[in-house]
């Protein structure tokens, strides 16, 4: 079996060397040729760490726990892209977790806490996990790194922009056009559910009055809903921003159900992309949030948690949301 030692001899540089590369450490300086050479070693000699070792070397599993409210959402492709390339760099390995199962007295829960089995939790939990687990979660001394807004101080935080996410959906139609624009979807967060502040934010902007929220929740009978509401109101609006892709989905689907021509009759813009929207019809416009760095971003600053070194948390603007324009959003009809 190859060693550190062998690598270095046949790449022609020091061990301490070799370990820098393997352990992912940042502060030693090495050209983009000699790593090159060192990468090419340890695939000649099928080199493969021994991270038990490792482990009591460093004196942590090597483990990150990655949990979020439903797995198949297929808005966490590009998270989960962003969170495994930043761990290959860092050398970490990654678990994967769903909140449904993250409950006091819950065998996955109890494993996530044992002593020593992961390193640090980077959560997204969309309040859907009750505050009996978040203090078990803050009881321990493993760091938990929240990906979404908070408003209070009690964890350190990432989040992508969401309001510039609505702000984005909402200046798009009306720059088509349209004045009678409703928002629907999500949930009616304190202080603010920040897409819908987005909205809010836009449509002050153009001088234009918001309709009263639709906060339906989450997924394609949450869209479908949202129609439904619309529809039992006094007017239909003329355009509307969904707070999810899904529920983006769900809506479009309702909409052709009851003879509702989009974009002809409805525009529908929907926050976050997802390879579906390319295959519902119309094509859905949306509004595109930078998921994979939201995930290089979570294991670099968890890395930094665990060293002690500083870290930027807060809200992610660079880069910011943008609009992904497809068949959904068409003019205002007169």
């Amino acid at each position: 079996m190859a060693t550190q030692k062998d690598i270095a001899r046949t790449a022609g540089v020091s061990a301490s060397t070799v370990s820098a590369v393997l352990n992912g450490t940042t502060h030693t300086r090495m050209s983009d040729e000699t790593r090159a050479r060192i990468q090419a070693a340890i695939v000649e000699l099928g080199y493969v760490p021994n991270d038990a070792a490792r482990a009591l070397r460093r004196q942590h599993a090597g483990t990150i726990a990655v949990v979020v409210e439903n797995l198949e959402n297929p808005v966490y492709k590009e998270l989960f892209r962003g969170i495994y390339e930043a761990a290959e760099e860092h050398g970490w390995t990654i678990v994967l977790g769903d909140t449904m199962w993250m409950r006091s007295g819950s065998h996955f829960l109890a494993r996530m806490l044992g002593q020593g089995s992961v390193d640090a939790i980077v959560l997204r939990h969309g309040g859907l996990i009750d505050e009996a687990v978040l203090g078990a979660l803050r009881s321990r001394p493993t760091p938990v790194l929240l990906v979404e807004h908070q408003h209070d101080d009690k964890d350190p935080w990432l989040a992508l922009d969401e309001v510039a996410a609505g702000r984005a959906a909402a200046d798009h139609l009306i720059e088509a056009g349209h004045t009678e624009i409703a928002f629907v979807g999500g949930l009616d967060t304190s202080p603010s559910n920040p897409r819908h502040e987005g909205y809010l934010s836009a449509l002050k902007h153009a001088r234009l009055q918001p309709r009263p929220p639709l906060f339906t929740g989450f997924g394609a009978q949450a869209g479908a809903s949202g129609l439904a509401a619309l529809q039992a109101g006094e007017t239909m609006p003329t355009a509307v921003v969904v707070n999810n892709v899904m529920s983006a989905v769900g809506l479009l689907a309702a909409a052709a159900d009851a003879g509702i021509a989009v974009p002809g009759e409805l525009s529908v813009v929907g926050i976050h992309d997802a390879e579906i929207a390319e295959l519902v019809r119309p094509q859905l416009t949306t509004v595109r949030l930078p998921m994979r760095v939201l995930g290089i971003r979570a294991v670099e600053q968890v890395s930094a948690l665990l060293a002690g070194v500083s870290t930027s948390l807060g809200v992610i603007r660079d880069p910011l949301p943008y609009v992904v324009a497809r068949g959904s959003v068409g003019p205002a009809r007169s």
